[in-house]
């Protein structure tokens, strides 16, 4: 199989198209015995069935789910899959960012010419491959419209089609965000965004990754991913980005001497403070201060 191409990339940025649609009653997409197992395929698009009666089943990347009413099922570039009828659904086959070459018109030869490439946006990551939803009429709905509106030329039809495939992107959002993988991130997000007020407040102190994941309840491993993620950097930078910023203000603001200065903003030795201020700011604390009091240019003050 040829390698997938991931972007990372923003929801308001989607420029989502159609490239397959339709309803099957009974026996699933396409022409299928009940209760004989397909064959595994690839799944070169984004692939998305919602299912409005119970019965059969379908197994995406080796995991198998049995079909229920309501419920969702998402299919990425690059996921096997494969399924026993019978079962009844919507299916839609989309192109979120509208650039991969193939449209609904000629969707039949170019289907398996080529793998979409995945998109990375933290709320989409979180959409489940398979999972119940909120509002089954809405998908109903969605569907519905997006069924009546993919081949008409209209530029106001066009227009409609993209805002309805949006709207079924920001359903399957919003679903996977009330669900327990979207109650679990919100929380973890919350205990991290905890650390953080802890980690402004005892800077001073001597901190460790297992200190901070331990007050978030989070694995080290865990926590120091879903830091990096929050705030772009991890850690042990963001908490020495604090002390330094605190060590500036104390070098403009006070009398303390840089020994001083150092203890207080919790660094090990005034050799390792002078050391990480210098490869920050191209001078020694002393010469920062020196240079700030004599009025010469230097690094712009930044108070906490």
């Amino acid at each position: 199989m040829e390698s997938i191409r991931q972007r990372s990339i923003s929801l308001d940025a989607l420029e989502p198209r159609v490239l397959n649609i339709g309803y099957s009653a009974g026996s699933g997409t396409g022409v299928r015995s009940p209760g004989i197992r397909t064959p595994e395929r690839f799944a070169y698009d984004y692939e998305i069935e919602f299912f409005v009666a119970p019965g059969g089943r379908m197994w995406v990347d080796g995991t198998g789910y049995a079909i229920e009413k309501g419920h969702v099922i998402l299919r990425r570039p690059g996921q096997t899959c494969n399924s026993q009828p019978p079962y009844t659904c919507w299916y839609i086959t989309i192109d979120p960012t509208g650039d991969s070459g193939k449209t609904l018109d000629d969707f039949s030869s170019t289907r398996y010419l080529s793998f979409q490439s995945q998109i990375r946006n933290p709320a989409f990551d979180a959409i489940p491959a398979y999972m119940k939803v909120q509002d089954e009429s809405a998908y109903i709905d969605c569907f519905s419209a997006i069924n009546l509106l993919a081949r008409s030329k209209s530029e106001t039809d066009r227009l409609a089609l993209r805002i309805r495939l949006l709207d079924l992107i920001r359903l399957l959002c919003a679903d996977a965000a009330r669900g327990p993988a979207g109650r679990a991130q919100r929380l973890s997000e919350e205990a991290v965004m905890d650390t953080l007020a802890y980690l402004h407040a005892h800077y001073a102190e001597k901190l460790t990754l297992n200190d901070l994941s331990g007050r978030a309840n989070l694995s080290p491993i865990y926590f120091h991913r879903l830091f990096t993620k929050m705030t772009h950097t991890t850690p042990a930078l963001y908490l020495q980005q604090v002390r330094l910023d605190r060590a500036r203000y104390l070098l403009l603001h006070t009398a303390l001497s840089c020994s001083d200065i150092a203890s207080a903003c919790g660094f090990a030795t005034p050799s390792y403070f002078s050391m990480v201020f210098k490869r920050q700011t191209g001078m020694t604390p002393q010469a920062f201060r020196n240079s700030r009091l004599a009025g010469s240019p230097a690094m712009a003050e930044q108070s906490p």
